[in-house]
């Protein structure tokens, strides 16, 4: 045992095999380690609890003499009021780090129980162990892939909070706090977070009720616009999204098994309520469901050679394409669900789409049993 001096640091000598401890006075517990290669540590041995323990504190030269004996009085006190530093430096280097819930979250809880999994997906893709492929930057940014579940704070996630309202707007900024927010929630049930939810006190914004439906001008512009498509598939899933306002992922997941052309009905196997429903099917949609290629060669209406799911999974591009030439900006995919046949039965325009889509004239249209659908609002996650 020895005053150490940084002289005397510096000459410090390895033993032939093995490592040898030169212990600080000036220190309880502080010693400088140096193995038979030179390479030198601190550490700090002691009782902890009964037990001997030997932590690291860091290498040298990085960590000089007087920030070891800063260290090592640091664990000195934190053993005096009880604690474990061996324990609690073992649990942060085993910590899960967020890209590793994300995985488990979509594994254990939006895979199998969210039917907005891929939703999710979309927001997180930047920090998944598998890369998503997509458009510009995800919500959560990729820079939290490796980071420690501890190392993320309320200020963290409150600024991409803002962040993602001036840039993307309330709706896509709340729906990217709702995630977090769960997945943190999640994370603290299964054992994985022992301090308190991050998400959790952060308001979210305003969220104004937006009604867009078409008019009869741009109703008869975008209907041009989507017999212009190319891809046959985009053609019938939005004349079908007008005709009976589904929501779009059960559209887009419609299979022809629950499909009955003769008895006109189409079956959605989960609704949002979580039960089943029987959709009767108008006559115009009846005859685009007839003339899909897709029929009885495939299970999925809309079948895609290059989705994972099998069928089409994200209509924002050719949606672009159509209002594009429709000259209608502003108009998203769910507002389609605000223009659907069902909620304008009380305005002119409702002729003019079922005479367009029927390819007759408009005095005297078919009166279907339609479904009333949900109010128009955000889409849920």
């Amino acid at each position: 045992m020895a005053n150490l001096t940084q002289q005397l640091v510096e000459r410090a000598t390895g033993p032939a095999t093995g490592q040898r401890f030169l212990r600080d006075t000036r220190v309880a517990g502080l010693a400088l380690r140096v193995t038979s290669g030179g390479a030198k540590a601190w550490v700090w041995e002691g009782r902890v609890r009964g037990r001997v323990r030997r932590i690291t504190l860091g290498p040298y030269p990085a960590l000089s003499l007087a920030q070891a004996r800063e260290q090592g009085l640091g664990v000195a006190g934190a053993v005096a009021r009880g604690e474990d530093p061996a324990a609690a430096r073992a649990r942060e280097r085993g910590e899960l780090t967020f890209g590793r819930l994300a995985g488990l979250y979509m594994e254990r809880h939006a895979l199998p129980r969210k039917r907005s999994a891929a939703e999710d997906k979309r927001m997180l893709r930047d920090v998944l162990e598998v890369r998503q492929e997509g458009r510009g930057p995800a919500a959560v940014p990729a820079g939290w892939r490796h980071r420690r579940l501890s190392d993320l704070t309320r200020e963290d996630l409150a600024q991409l909070h803002a962040r993602l309202g001036r840039d993307g707007g309330p709706y896509a900024a709340n729906r990217a706090l709702a995630l977090l927010r769960t997945m943190f929630n999640l994370a603290h049930t299964w054992g994985l977070l022992p301090d308190d939810n991050p998400a959790a006190g952060i308001r979210m914004f305003r969220e104004q009720k937006r009604e867009r439906f078409l008019n009869s001008d741009e109703l008869k512009r975008t209907l041009a616009a989507i017999d212009q498509e190319p891809d046959w598939r985009w053609r019938a899933y939005f004349k079908l999204s007008l005709l009976l306002g589904p929501r779009r992922g059960e559209l887009l997941c419609a299979r022809w098994p629950d499909v009955d052309l003769a008895a006109r009905t189409w079956r959605l196997p989960t609704t949002k309520a979580g039960r089943p429903h029987l959709l009767p099917l108008p006559t115009p949609a009846t005859t685009i469901l007839e003339s899909l290629p897709s029929r009885e060669q495939v299970d999925w209406l809309f079948p895609s050679p290059t989705a994972a799911s099998g069928h089409l999974e994200e209509p924002k591009k050719a949606w672009q394409r159509i209002r594009d030439r429709a000259q209608v900006p502003d108009v998203r995919v769910h507002d389609l669900r605000c223009s659907t046949i069902p909620s304008r039965r009380r305005r002119p325009s409702t002729r003019v789409l079922i005479s367009s889509l029927c390819d007759k004239p408009s005095s005297r249209p078919p009166r279907p049993c339609w479904r009333q659908p949900p109010e128009c609002g955000p889409e849920p996650t």
